[in-house]
């Protein structure tokens, strides 16, 4: 697990506005902050235990739940929060990781928690901007294979001679 840094601006933020009875605006400020996480496969614990306390503050247990899982905090208030999470969620192992969207490699988490996403068989996959798919690989990453796109111009250029050659065939023939 790697070493936490000084606390980041915007879970000092997140805590203020939730020290303020703003859980809301505390919430848009984590959610943001972990997304930012994810693009780097990074992990915070205290930013999960924070998103916990956040999501108990507005009464979404469930939500609670999904964080605190994703952490080593235990106690009655958690032990609640994980059981309304299963009510909503269920058991199955693919419903709790949709529900839960860990986004870092395994080793990132804590001993705890990382034998609950065994036990849930997670998979880290890497994550991948929309705009820029490919952006994750090297530029010198070698090719695999023949594009989709090789092939189609190759069938199209191979179209196209088939039919210049038909065509001047007929045409020596009418002559």
């Amino acid at each position: 697990m790697e070493t936490q840094s000084p606390e980041p601006r915007a879970l000092v933020r997140a805590r203020a506005d939730l020290a303020a009875g703003r859980p809301d605006r505390a919430r848009d400020r984590l959610t943001g902050f972990l997304y930012t996480l994810a693009r780097r496969a990074a992990y915070r614990e205290d930013a999960y235990a924070l998103l916990g306390e956040v999501h108990a503050a507005m009464q979404d247990l469930p939500r609670a739940g999904a964080a605190w899982l994703l952490t080593t905090r235990e106690g009655p208030e958690i032990e609640r929060a994980v059981a309304a999470f299963h009510a909503r969620y269920g058991h199955e192992n693919r419903a709790v990781l949709h529900a839960l969207k860990p986004r870092a490699p395994s080793e990132a988490y804590p001993p705890a928690v990382q034998a609950r996403l065994l036990e849930w068989g997670y998979r880290f996959i890497p994550y991948h901007s929309r705009k820029h798919p490919m952006a994750a690989e090297p530029l010198d990453a070698p090719v695999r294979g023949v594009r989709p796109v090789e092939v189609g111009c190759a069938l199209f250029a191979l179209g196209l001679a088939t039919f210049g050659t038909l065509l001047v065939l007929r045409l020596l023939r009418i002559l």
